[in-house]
């Protein structure tokens, strides 16, 4: 049969607080003992103050490649590897880091700590945010500043790539619509000297006048006779070349613009973002944030003192008695 602890036994509000005055002076010692060793460790010589430099942006002549916008692609050029491993080699950042470039895993272990020293996100205002951390304010400076010159580097190449493919296939199709285009001018060439037809439409109208002149006259001669035969026979044919060559020649026209528009792509030098505000060495640290870490510290040790007291006072007398009384009954 389960026995209800008597009112006594339980640790309410009001015993906790006598228990907490009875054992005041040692709370109090190991408060001040708490806090002076996390005073210590706190110091700049075990933890390095850190700082923290900040721009915005804006992205600007990003081409999308699909739903994403532009301000999103812009946020993965910034967290791609290629950005990050150039602003390893600017500022050495293996020795700057302490990270053994002839490890195992040195290039994981450098991303892990651009990982940690480096955020980047978007605002609710589709600008784009960065945050570089570092134990010298002017580096975090220095390195939010390269960051943007290499993304752009990046961009501009993603560009190039794109706009080296579209020479290769539209300058491809262009060369074969020119081909065509000089095919038909040909055909139409052959049909002007050797069947004498030149502009079909005024041709037809100003022969049938003289012809039937002619004819009303007494009769045509060969030469007309022959020219009435070269219309009848090719004259079709020579309007249709015409209508095709007017299509090919507005395809090739459109080819062309587009060729030259992505060899323009190839050698243009863009920016791809503005800076609306311009990283600047911090005056002030970020972190370790002393006061915060000297109060949990603290409070940590004595809530620890304090439960380890209670486990002495109450739950180990409550132990041993009831022990006491079982080893009394066995007796």
């Amino acid at each position: 049969m389960n026995q209800t602890p008597q009112a006594s036994e339980k640790l309410d509000a009001v015993r906790l607080m006598q228990f907490i005055v009875k054992w005041k002076k040692q709370l109090i010692y190991i408060g001040i003992g708490s806090i002076l060793v996390s005073f210590v460790f706190t110091l700049p010589v075990f933890m390095k103050p850190m700082f923290k430099a900040q721009t915005i942006i804006y992205p600007v002549n990003i081409q999308t490649y699909s739903k994403e916008t532009a301000t999103e692609q812009m946020v993965q050029l910034l967290q791609s590897e290629d950005v990050r491993m150039n602003l390893v080699s600017a500022f050495d950042l293996y020795s700057h880091y302490d990270v053994d470039s002839t490890g195992n895993y040195p290039r994981f272990e450098i991303m892990k700590r651009l990982e940690e020293n480096i955020s980047v996100s978007k605002t609710e205002f589709e600008s784009i945010e960065i945050s570089i951390i570092d134990e010298n304010p002017k580096t975090a400076a220095s390195m939010c500043d390269s960051i943007l010159s290499f993304v752009d580097q990046k961009a501009i190449s993603l560009v190039r790539i794109r706009a080296d493919e579209v020479v290769k296939i539209v300058g491809k199709q262009m060369r074969d619509k020119k081909a065509e285009v000089d095919s038909l001018e040909n055909a139409i060439k052959v049909l002007r000297t050797q069947y004498g037809i030149t502009e079909f439409d005024n041709m037809v109208q100003g022969f049938s006048r003289e012809y039937y002149r002619a004819v009303g006259s007494g009769g045509a001669n060969s030469k007309l006779e022959s020219t009435r035969k070269n219309l009848e026979e090719k004259g079709g044919e020579y309007v249709f070349l015409k209508e095709i060559l007017w299509k090919v020649r507005g395809e090739y026209t459109s080819y062309k613009l587009s060729y030259e528009q992505a060899l323009t792509d190839t050698r243009k030098e863009l920016k791809f973002h503005n800076v609306i505000s311009k990283a600047t060495p911090p005056e002030r640290k970020d972190s370790p944030k002393r006061t915060l870490i000297m109060l949990m510290f603290t409070a940590g040790v004595m809530l620890f003192a304090l439960l380890v007291m209670i486990y002495q006072e109450h739950f180990k007398n409550r132990f041993e008695k009831e022990l006491t009384a079982s080893d009394t009954k066995k007796a």
